[in-house]
């Protein structure tokens, strides 16, 4: 990118000192995004149109991923977990580099579990150092990465945890934008995703060729991904009231009672440590701040669950978050670390085992070894082979 220096002069009747300073960040703003090769949008974005670009800002440095040239905050149109009009944030990370022929590949990152504040958002509250390692991996490549923050992570609204469907549309429609954020952007693109981002992954490419027909899909990357829910509550113990609790179990209450208000009341399924802890993590805890006051406690602290209501839970589960066994739009990638302990590592199998009787083509690999965090390197040099053979003009 070119540098450019801009000199503003005062309007007519002020002094250079007297000119606001917002008023003079917002001109040099404006100057470098144009520049950068940003499209920036007249008024709000049409309401009901997913994928049009409400916001764009450029991303503070401290949160650039490396092998970065450019990196923007984006704020855009989607549908949510209802089926209306929402905005939804994420970041975009052009690669270092000439711009390639047809513009970057893309790969649209789905990150995994980081809570469900506001303040826990990736596009403003930073990535663990796993995602940023992996990440640059794929910008190094040559692939622009977008990154989707997911409804209700830093705009208005609760977030859906595990969601499938919600979460998918978070990651189709920022793909929809991204070429309107920089123009460098190529058509061809993937899904790649860790963890919850590998159930928001493996929804996409269910639901892309009905939901954006329009895009250049080109096909599915998971890793550590949840899916056979009934059979992970029972080997996580989640209904034995003597076992210590997880994070994501409490997330999960709020996210069926997000996607089902009508139908799930968290104050019915928890006891109170349970319904203000789940309070705070809608505030302000993150994932890390949760689990450290889960820490000593046992299942019958937090949760309040009969059988009926166990029921009910675990049948909502399976309706938002099973992973959707149909025929998908382009080719699947699960990669699994055998010593997950996260995730059930013979679960993942089944489901690949499933999808590729439903007809897809399915690459499965288990990494010996790797856990929930590992896999990720343990498998990037077959990751990038496939992406490499699949993201071809």
């Amino acid at each position: 990118m070119t540098s450019v220096t801009a000199t503003v002069d005062p309007l007519p009747g002020m002094t250079t000192l007297g000119m606001s300073m917002t008023k003079l960040r917002s001109v040099l703003l404006a100057l470098c995004l144009v520049v950068a090769g940003v499209v920036l949008p007249v008024g709000v974005a049409a309401a009901g149109t997913p994928g049009r670009v409400v916001s764009v800002e450029p991303l503070p440095a401290n949160l650039w991923l490396p092998n970065t040239a450019r990196a923007y905050r984006v704020q855009y149109t989607s549908h949510n977990v209802r089926g209306r009009p929402s905005v939804v944030s994420g970041a975009v990370f052009v690669p270092t580099g000439r711009t390639p022929r047809g513009g970057w590949p893309v790969v649209a990152w789905a990150h995994g579990t980081v809570g469900i504040a506001d303040n826990c958002a990736p596009s403003t509250n930073g990535r663990s150092q796993r995602d940023v390692d992996y990440l640059k991996a794929w910008l190094g490549a040559g692939y622009a990465v977008v990154a989707t923050d997911y409804e209700g992570l830093g705009t208005a609204g609760e977030h859906p945890y595990e969601n499938g469907g919600a979460e998918a549309r978070s990651v189709i429609d920022l793909v929809r934008a991204s070429p309107r954020v920089d123009r460098s952007l190529g058509s061809r693109w993937l899904a790649v995703g860790q963890s919850q981002g590998a159930q928001a992954t493996m929804f996409t490419g269910s639901i892309v060729e009905s939901y954006a027909p329009e895009l250049d899909f080109r096909g599915t990357i998971a890793t550590g991904m949840p899916s056979q829910w009934r059979t992970l509550a029972e080997v996580a113990h989640v209904y034995d009231p003597a076992a210590p609790p997880i994070p994501e179990a409490l997330l999960i209450i709020s996210g069926l009672a997000v996607a089902h208000p009508t139908t799930v009341h968290p104050s019915e399924l928890l006891t109170p440590l349970g319904k203000d802890l789940l309070d705070k993590s809608r505030a302000t805890y993150c994932y890390d701040d949760l689990a450290a006051q889960l820490a000593g406690k046992t299942n019958a602290d937090i949760f309040a669950i009969d059988d009926n209501e166990r029921a009910l839970v675990q049948n909502l589960v399976d309706e938002d978050a099973e992973i959707p066994v149909k025929e998908y739009a382009g080719p699947i990638f699960i990669a699994q670390g055998t010593a997950d302990t996260v995730v059930y590592a013979p679960a993942s199998k089944t489901t690949a085992d499933n999808l590729t009787a439903a007809g897809n083509d399915v690459t499965f690999h288990f990494y010996p070894g790797a856990d929930h965090d590992t896999t990720l390197q343990a498998a990037l040099p077959d990751l990038l082979a496939f992406a490499a053979a699949h993201l071809t003009p």
